[in-house]
């Protein structure tokens, strides 16, 4: 394992870790969910070293070991995670592994960020782990009241206050920079999400024909199947696979939103997405 930084066209810089392989094999780059640390995948990370993939991981801007300051004095937007951070590693993936197969497995807001990304169509396979529409229309009862009180309210009342989102606090998350926040939380007030807000040459969904297996699970609080489908259903040129998960088919183990990526699916999930990645 070798972390290092990858300079960025807007100056910073983003911090990766590698997990080396045992052996030449296919790339994995890995795109995390909103807030998440790329630790939290690390165990996943080193399985699929272990199997024969080198993997990179990484933190957006603001979060983890990319956050270079105090967020009061450091601002990014959510389409900046794109187009400048991902944008950034998969070039320096790209250049560095040009003559092997290159993958990519994005949680939640990973898979949304993908679309807009300009270099998104390197990969032979992807795979989507409840990568979802975060409108609150594809909640129901209370998911719906939740999600509408936090693009409307929460967020922006919360950021123009403290000058970033506090998501510690009460999400569980990384603290979020503001502007990513309030980005993020337009594309929760629109219907049509991201599509509502990018012109057609800021959007890249279409370029994909690779293969996405898209994942959700029953009871994910965060993702409901209705709206993993409609992120699906965006990536219109892809060849996509769609796997909806209960937890009965998994000993009864629940899932949800984070559950994937814990050690104790390694022999079953983990295996599936292994399966996916050699396909």
């Amino acid at each position: 394992m070798h972390r290092f930084e990858i300079k960025t066209p807007l100056g910073h810089a983003i911090e990766v870790t590698r997990f080396n392989a045992s052996e030449n094999g296919d790339i994995v780059v890995l795109c995390s969910a909103t807030g998440v640390l790329q630790k939290y995948y690390a165990k996943f990370a080193s399985f699929l070293s272990n199997n024969g993939c080198t993997v990179y991981t990484f933190d957006y801007s603001g979060i983890g070991f990319s956050k270079k300051q105090n967020l009061r004095k450091f601002d990014v937007t959510l389409s900046n995670w794109a187009t400048n951070d991902i944008k950034s590693v998969f070039e320096f993936i790209k250049t560095k592994h040009s003559q092997q197969k290159i993958h990519c497995i994005c949680h939640s807001i990973g898979g949304q960020l993908l679309g807009i990304v300009p270099n998104n169509n390197i990969f032979k396979n992807i795979i989507f782990v409840t990568v979802q529409n975060i409108n609150h229309s594809m909640w129901k009862g209370f998911g719906r009241v939740r999600t509408f009180f936090n693009y409307y309210f929460l967020i922006p009342v919360t950021v123009n206050l403290v000058g970033y989102l506090p998501s510690k606090k009460f999400m569980k998350m990384e603290n979020l920079p503001k502007s990513m926040a309030l980005e993020f939380a337009s594309w929760g007030r629109k219907k049509n999400h991201v599509f509502a807000y990018k012109e057609k040459d800021q959007l890249f969904y279409s370029q994909i024909k690779s293969k996405i297996t898209s994942y959700s699970t029953e009871n994910d609080h965060f993702a409901p199947k209705k709206a993993v489908d409609w992120m699906t259903r965006k990536y219109n040129n892809a060849f996509v696979v769609r796997k909806h998960l209960k937890p009965q088919d998994y000993e009864g183990k629940q899932i949800g939103h984070f559950g994937f990526f814990k050690a104790k699916f390694e022999h079953s999930i983990w295996q599936e997405f292994l399966s996916d990645l050699q396909a």
